[in-house]
């Protein structure tokens, strides 16, 4: 590849792929950031997650079942159960807190979730920052050499 395409394809990574990226991921993690700092903060519907089957598919594996509420009011059925204390074996009982999320309940012993969305929610803010700055930079720059040349 020649020096000329690969500054382009580096051209292209920047100022198109990367925001577009750090974009999804920050709207990946804003709709999952309520959920998942409910659940952290205990302030959900407690109750018990039983386990009725296990998705695998490439290195992950998480758990299906439902969830019965402590007061019996809330059930869900085919829910799962975000990671953290993970079930033995099909039919084993986890402590769990519904919040609402639309496909998991999370463990009452505390799930990284929030961490992770927290985490990865920065970094892509912090990316879009640096790429603005960069776009900035680079209209004034243009903007300058249109009026030294005029």
């Amino acid at each position: 590849m020649s020096e000329r395409r690969k500054q382009r394809a580096m051209r292209f990574f920047w100022w198109v792929l990367v925001p577009v990226l750090a974009g999804l991921i920050l709207l990946a993690a804003w709709r999952e950031v309520v959920p998942a700092y409910t659940a952290q903060f205990d302030t959900g519907t407690p109750g018990t997650f039983t386990a009725t089957g296990r998705d695998c598919s490439g290195r992950t594996c998480s758990w299906r079942g439902n969830f019965v509420s402590d007061d019996g009011l809330v059930v869900r059925r085919g829910i799962g159960l975000a990671p953290g204390a993970e079930p033995a074996a099909v039919g084993d009982r986890v402590a769990a807190t519904e919040v609402g999320h639309k496909r998991n309940v999370y463990p009452r012993a505390g799930s990284m979730d929030w961490f992770l969305i927290t985490l990865l929610a920065t970094v892509s803010l912090a990316v879009l920052v640096v790429w603005g700055v960069g776009v900035v930079r680079a209209i004034r720059r243009s903007v300058r050499q249109g009026a030294a040349g005029s």
